[in-house]
């Protein structure tokens, strides 16, 4: 009966070859992409899984006065949690620094990130050792631990034991340990580890394990509770201590988030460590995938559907002969369960070539992890079994109900004049979900557009930024900057803490002033160098700009801190007195026009500017874009000349800023690619119903032309029933796709409004790809020579 069962689905699929083929390409495409998301979902919820302490292990998030949430964790707070918070099974810090070169010998490496840790947190997470131990090779000053390849990098084949860097030409650390190659799906992406008394000895300010000010976001916490702990108690204690001491600490309060969440996390600071992707990302990838399925299963029914017609006289005869409903069902969904089996292997085989260009939009690593694996394959029998029920079902309930006699007296399937065939209804939801993608891409593409384009208040063009080491070294710093002058390839040079614009180095002061609420705010401190306004063409709008004869005891606003100290007219801040606390007063001389030194997320911060030569760490330097290979080559020269013990590595301003907005370019790529795949499933199922209302209506057609009709007049007739359905999508797509890019749109403090030609669009693109789908049948059937098809039975 088996053997039965398979030759009579290889000959059904054989006979109904073009039916076949376009079902198996709608599946394989919607499952080959389907696939893909899954293993870029499954890999991003994987990161920290596999530490052995991941359900007990969290990071320590703190939070200021105002509410907001911070990675910074005071070290006395790491303390009280180790002595005084009941149910602690461990705690440690964690300081990540950004490097500016190692060098080993002669020869200066590039390594992003430097970490200090005690050994306390190798411990805690689960770090494989070639050579060493946490305990002996991080719990001296000077003690620095390696992965392999940055060992092998180092030092070549040799061992690396014992050895020398030189970190930032300020102090030499002896190679202590080497540990594996940290695992892809980690926040821990450890290069170069080096002993936390290190720190102590190169930053003084980490030697008081009891403070509970000062830091920076890169200073972080991490905690391992005790089996049964609860972590909303442990909040609550370290909140508790961290009132106590107000006075020094900015932290009013503290909340542990899951290592195993981290890597999701977007609500305190950006991670220095790891790239970040938004739970949003995840939740729109693993909702697309499943419309993908959806659409390829209604697809499949739709198809399937078509074919009733064709198969019910052999159905009928079956019958008569002795079939049983049951055994029709169980060989229909053994054609469905074949083509879809067939389907995931070839979607498998798609999702192989297409993962390694997910990799590139989405910036992940999941080609770097086992995509194929036994979760895999469990997943694939999963999808497999779920979409034969899904495609199978109602076809095999259709088919197997036919009645014998009706279907041989030939008054099978008489058309209702009255009510909605399931035909159309499936493909008005296929055309929905399709143009719902349609409107959501042409939104989100509008709104990147917009990030791009947007003025910020500040000249961005031909700006190529490089970090300056020893940053209280003035005479070496306006040693490079002469020098670059002397190029006239070179049109400027300016100083300070970051550009007007830019996702790291944030620096926060409390600003105490009787018109803040409750006396006092959180502002940006930026510190700028004499020529930096003029640089950024950042107009002022009222008083004047510093030189150096008066910059210890002024300083300069932007109208947001301006409207914030309660003047709406910016010259009537002018000689207003600044209170950063501990008797820090500054006279206000400036006043300049806002600018967007944050994303277009978020909505201008009030700034105080100083200047502060002991806190220059980054140089602009504005270019001739005509002579951009050879200006570089200078500014590297000069660079190295001046610093030579230090990494090189330039950017350009404007590319920065456009990382701004990864996740918003990432997911409108994704939503260009899933839009293209779900309208060509969508019209090969309306490619396939045309063909069989085609087939259907030879005769009809036929006699049409014989009686006059032009090939105009047959493919109106044919397409315009199919054209209603498209329009009805897009009636209910339209409110849909309004929704949904409205409460995305939400989140932005500065967004486009959303038009209404981007409906209209919406609605061409989609009528016009169905148009052309439907017209090809059907103006290959209205070119039928009449005598052919009337000859035909």
């Amino acid at each position: 009966m088996l053997r039965n069962y398979l030759k009579t689905t290889w000959r059904s699929l054989i006979r109904n070859r073009n039916y076949a083929l376009i079902n198996l390409t709608g599946l394989t495409l919607g499952l080959g992409v389907a696939i893909v998301l899954f293993w870029i979902v499954r890999f991003e919820y994987s990161f920290d899984r596999y530490h052995a302490k991941a359900d007990r292990l969290y990071r320590i998030i703190s939070k200021n006065r105002y509410g907001e949430q911070s990675t910074y964790v005071p070290q006395g707070a790491i303390k009280a949690l180790k002595e005084q918070v009941p149910g602690v099974d461990g705690a440690a810090s964690v300081y990540g620094t950004e490097s500016s070169g190692l060098r080993v010998g002669q020869a200066i490496f590039n390594v992003k990130n430097v970490f200090f840790a005690p050994p306390q947190f190798l411990e805690m997470i689960d770090v494989a050792w070639v050579a060493g131990s946490a305990r002996s090779s991080l719990s001296q000053p000077g003690q620095v631990v390696l992965d392999e390849p940055t060992a092998r990098r180092f030092f070549g084949n040799g061992t690396a034991m014992g050895k020398t860097v030189r970190l930032n030409n300020q102090i030499d650390l002896v190679v202590a340990g080497i540990i594996r190659k940290m695992p892809v799906n980690t926040e821990f992406q450890f290069q170069v580890v080096a002993s936390r008394e290190t720190l102590k000895r190169i930053r003084p300010e980490f030697r008081h394990e009891d403070y509970w000010g000062g830091g920076d976001s890169m200073h972080h916490g991490y905690v391992v509770l005790e089996p049964g702990v609860s972590a909303a108690a442990v909040e609550t204690a370290l909140t508790t201590l961290a009132r106590q001491h107000q006075n020094d600490s900015a932290s009013s309060g503290f909340r542990l988030l899951p290592l195993t969440e981290v890597h999701r996390d977007t609500e305190s600071d950006p991670d220095p460590f790891n790239y970040v992707i938004p739970q949003w990302m995840l939740n729109t990838l693993a909702v697309i995938g499943l419309f993908l399925i959806l659409i390829a299963c209604i697809n499949f029914v739709n198809l399937a559907t078509v074919q009733a017609v064709q198969r019910s006289r052999e159905i009928a005869v079956r019958k008569v002969l002795g079939s049983s409903r049951k055994q029709l069902m169980v060989q229909f969904f053994g054609e469905t369960a074949f083509l879809v089996f067939v389907a995931i292997g070839l979607g498998g085989l798609l999702a192989t070539q297409l993962i390694p260009f997910a990799d590139q939009w989405l910036t992940t690593q999941v080609t770097q992890s086992a995509v194929w694996d036994g979760n895999t394959i469990a997943f694939l029998l999963a999808l497999g079994v779920v979409v034969t029920v899904l495609a199978g079902f109602y076809p095999a309930l259709v088919l197997s109900g036919f009645q014998p006699v009706k279907v041989l007296r030939g008054r099978f399937l008489v058309a209702r004049p009255t009510g909605i065939s399931l035909r159309s209804s499936l493909v008005v939801a296929q055309f929905v979900i399709a143009q719902v993608l349609v409107i959501c891409m042409l939104i989100g593409n509008q709104q990147i557009r917009y990030f791009y384009e947007t003025d910020l208040g500040f000249d961005k063009k031909a700006v190529v930024t490089v970090d300056v080491p020893d940053w209280g070294k003035g005479v070496l710093r306006e040693r490079f900057r002469r020098q670059l002058l002397q190029h006239p390839e070179i049109k400027e040079v300016a100083f300070a803490l970051t550009t007007p614009s830019s996702n790291h180095n944030w620096w926060w002061r409390t600003v105490h002033h009787p018109n803040l609420p409750n006396g006092m705010n959180e502002f940006r401190m930026q510190y700028v160098d004499t020529n930096y306004f003029h640089f950024f063409k950042i107009p002022l709008v009222a008083g004047r700009s510093w030189t150096r004869a008066d910059t210890n005891t002024v300083a300069v606003i932007n109208e947001k801190a301006a409207r914030d100290f309660g003047y709406q007219n910016p010259e009537k801040a002018i000689g207003e007195r600044i209170n950063l606390g501990d008797n820090q007063l500054f006279t206000v001389m400036g006043v300049v026009k806002d600018y967007h030194s944050q994303s277009l997320r978020s909505a201008i911060v009030p700034h105080i500017f100083f200047y502060a030569d002991w806190n220059f760490q980054q140089a602009s330097i504005r270019i001739d874009p005509q002579q951009q290979t050879t200006a570089l080559q200078h500014i590297e020269q000069d660079w190295k000349a001046v610093f030579p013990n230090h990494y090189f590595e330039a950017g350009f301003l404007d590319q920065d800023l456009k990382a701004f907005y990864d996740d918003e370019r990432k997911i409108t790529n994704f939503l260009t690619l899933f839009t293209a795949v779900g309208i060509l499933i969508g019209c090969l199922g309306l490619f396939g119903l045309v063909s069989f209302v085609v087939t259907q209506r030879t005769k009809e057609i036929g006699i049409r032309k014989v009686l006059g009709a032009t090939v105009s007049g047959i493919v109106s007739l044919l397409s315009k029933d199919f054209l209603k359905l498209v329009l009805l999508a897009f009636a209910i797509a339209a409110p849909i796709g309004w929704y949904a890019m409205n409460r995305f749109l939400q989140s932005y403090a500065y967004k486009i409004e959303i038009d209404g030609w981007t409906f209209v669009l919406a609605g061409g693109l989609a009528g016009s790809v169905a148009l052309i789908t439907v017209s090809v049948q059907s103006i290959k059937a209205a070119l039928t020579n009449p005598a052919t098809s009337l000859r035909s039975e």
